[in-house]
């Protein structure tokens, strides 16, 4: 599968714990955080994980996103 940037939202009630996990788990799995802004992460990862990464507790919002932009004809 590809490696691709996602956007992780944590929930407002994810405990240090849980947000640790996360972290945890995206570089476990090959990965890495790519920035940390208040509650919320850019990580790049495997696409094969992004299902995982959903499902762990604490995380509201997992999405791929796309910094080359859109083109308008």
């Amino acid at each position: 599968m590809p490696f691709e940037t996602y956007l992780i939202k944590v929930t407002d009630n994810a405990t240090a714990f849980q947000v640790q996990k996360l972290l945890k788990l995206v570089l476990e799995t090959g990965g890495r955080i790519e920035m940390v802004a208040g509650k919320t992460l850019i990580a790049s990862f495997d696409s094969s994980y992004a299902e995982l990464i959903r499902k762990t507790e604490g995380v509201a919002l997992a999405g791929g996103i796309n910094f080359r932009g859109r083109k308008i004809p």
